[in-house]
């Protein structure tokens, strides 16, 4: 398994810890490991087979443990449990603009809602604008990021993806506070068809890069933002 697919599986642990209420710290080390893991230059496959991980920063025990069982037999147990322990359609709620983790924890917690289509419902028929901490605005939101959401979904071909992502990581390549960028997900792993284009990037000042990113020409909308992902 290439270090992709482990950066990949790692980032869904720290999301699917988060949507069970783990601890925070638990659930970055993860999110911070997947990070570390996509943007290193040396190859992961070496660093287990010279018993090396332990020398990069940030990567501890239990994560060397884990990402070793991936490399050497392309598996992780305690992933397969954590995932059949999480309904699959939080996962897929997360993909909905402006719904992260904690709003779906909240969204299962109070309402039960376990899928993209109940969150629909939710948004038509009250329950969500009365819900604590979202309201009549955010709900409008939420069914409109459904909408739009359905209304791009349909998949595009590799090199259409790439096309659009070069220019954009050619912008990201020239802010000064980018220390590397490049595509992730479907379109690192050069599948033939593309849903969304993702792109990661290494920086000690994320805010400024994502103030950068949001603000460049032909962005029409921006959806969500945070401090380290928009």
């Amino acid at each position: 398994m290439d270090k992709h697919r482990v950066a990949e599986i790692l980032a869904e642990i720290g999301t699917l810890l988060e949507l069970k209420g783990e601890n925070p710290f638990k659930t970055r080390a993860y999110s911070n490991g997947a990070r570390t893991i996509e943007t290193m230059g040396e190859s992961l496959e070496k660093l287990v087979a010279e018993n090396r991980l332990g020398e990069i920063k940030g990567i501890g025990d239990a994560l060397q443990q884990k990402i070793t069982e991936l490399v050497t037999t392309g598996r992780l147990a305690y992933y397969d449990d954590l995932k059949a322990s999480v309904p699959a359609g939080l996962l897929e709620m997360m993909q909905v603009p402006g719904v992260g983790p904690k709003k779906v924890k909240m969204l299962y917690d109070e309402l039960r809602i376990k899928s993209v289509d109940e969150l629909e419902a939710a948004c038509k028929d009250g329950r969500l604008a009365k819900l604590k901490g979202f309201g009549e605005k955010t709900a409008v939101n939420i069914c409109e990021g459904i909408v739009r959401r359905r209304s791009y979904a349909s998949k595009h071909l590799l090199d259409d993806a790439m096309r659009a992502a070069e220019p954009l990581l050619d912008d990201l390549r020239q802010h000064p506070d980018v220390i590397r960028c490049s595509t992730a997900g479907s379109l690192r792993r050069s599948k033939e068809i593309i849903g969304d284009v993702d792109l990661l990037v290494s920086s000690k000042n994320p805010t400024a890069v994502i103030e950068f990113f949001t603000s460049q020409p032909g962005i029409l909308n921006v959806i969500a933002k945070g401090e380290t992902k928009a």
